[in-house]
């Protein structure tokens, strides 16, 4: 029997009020709750807070046979992306084909993320959240949602360049340095000193849509919870690895695909549809399992 049936009978008051069958719950840090923050009365069981990075993983995958809605929203985006990478396709007029690639685009990103997360949180609480429920709340979150976006991306770009800034107008203004230790040298250090503010940031961000959705937060609001989850985050190291592991074979697996299709003499362009489908099935199951994760973590 899966944890979707087990939990179905019961109720959630997760921010203080109780919420009805269908309703997508509001999950915040014990600090914003309304009343009583504990795990019984936001009906979060022991187990969750003790799953893995793994185990939320695997939970992910069994969610999807509970919920199709998830793999059918994804699928549709999927099909379409597919569509997109076909000659056929250019029998549109070339704005047409922008359009779509933008809606696509943004419907991965931002809904799907905001979808799967409001789900996750239901289960997680012991909520059924109906498929209405669930779009209304990624609708409502979508502007906030896209200020977190934003926001993030400005901020990873942004210090990382201020850091660097120094080193490269001392390159530029003393080249020596550059001569004696040789261009690649000095081009590699460079690209350190900018990586490791931006990867930091990234991981101490990652949750902030999560904290936007679940936790319906603002996109400031959201950017701070993050920042407080992986800093209490004992397996931060763990999770830093696993996180970029996954997001690497996400974006690797369509490229190193075809090229072992090649050497098989297989068909390489169903090998690339095939990598880049599952590649793209593989980020709604990480989606799934950084809302796990956001739960695990704001009520612990």
């Amino acid at each position: 029997m899966s944890e979707h049936t087990d939990s179905a009978g019961r109720s959630a008051s997760t921010g203080g009020d109780t919420t009805t069958c269908g309703v997508a719950p509001t999950i915040k840090a014990r600090e914003d709750v309304d009343g009583c923050g504990c795990l019984e009365c936001r009906n979060i069981e022991t187990t969750t807070t003790n799953r893995t990075v793994l185990d939320a993983l695997v939970w992910s995958v069994r969610l999807f046979r509970s919920y199709p809605s998830i793999l059918a929203f994804a699928g549709v985006i999927i099909f379409t992306n597919r569509l997109l990478e076909i000659d056929s396709i250019t029998v549109l007029p070339t704005p047409a084909i922008g359009v779509i690639e933008a809606v696509t685009a943004f419907a991965f990103i931002i809904s799907i993320r905001a979808y799967v997360g409001t789900i996750v949180a239901g289960e997680l609480t012991g909520e059924s959240v109906t498929v209405r429920e669930g779009l209304r709340r990624s609708i409502v979150r979508t502007p906030a949602l896209v200020g977190v976006i934003v926001v993030i991306v400005f901020v990873v770009m942004t210090v990382p360049f201020f850091v660097s800034f120094p080193l490269f107008l001392l390159v530029g203004m003393i080249p020596a340095p550059v001569e004696m230790v040789s261009f690649p040298v000095a081009a590699a250090v460079g690209g350190i000193i900018f990586a490791v503010p931006f990867l930091f940031l990234l991981f101490k961000f990652w949750f902030a849509p999560e904290a936007c959705v679940i936790g319906q937060y603002g996109p400031i609001e959201s950017l701070w919870v993050s920042w407080r989850i992986t800093t209490n985050y004992r397996r931060k190291i763990l999770l830093i690895a696993v996180i970029a592991i996954g997001s690497a074979l996400s974006l690797y697996l369509p490229t190193v695909f075809p090229e072992i299709g090649t050497r098989l003499a297989l068909v390489s362009p169903v090998i690339d549809i095939i990598s880049s489908s599952v590649s793209e099935l593989l980020s709604v199951v990480w989606a799934s399992a950084y809302a796990h994760i956001y739960v695990q973590e704001i009520v612990s």
